[in-house]
């Protein structure tokens, strides 16, 4: 389990990346790596996949602020409950 969280420098949101690296490493015993990437970005892949996101260039840049570490944690924890099978199905019709 390879974790990449991209951040943005410039608006201060390396604080914040380092938290939740550390947090991934603590609760999941995972390799993260912290890297620099767009304007306006705070974005976590899991294996390459996007799992959690500050959201599309526009809403980047409008948007002050990284998300909350919460909701980025729920996003993490929904992404590896779908990968594990364990997501709850609801199932179609009758």
């Amino acid at each position: 389990m390879n974790f990449r969280i991209l951040y943005c420098g410039p608006c201060g949101y390396l604080a914040q990346a380092e938290e939740l690296a550390t947090e991934l490493r603590e609760r999941l015993g995972a390799a993260v790596s912290v890297e620099e990437g767009k304007l306006g970005q705070f974005d976590v892949l899991l294996d390459g996949e996007l799992v959690a996101s500050k959201g599309g260039f526009w809403k980047r840049t409008f948007t002050h602020g990284a998300p909350p570490q919460p909701e980025i944690l729920a996003a993490i924890e929904r992404a590896l409950a779908d990968r594990e099978g364990a997501a709850c199905e609801i199932p179609t019709g009758r």
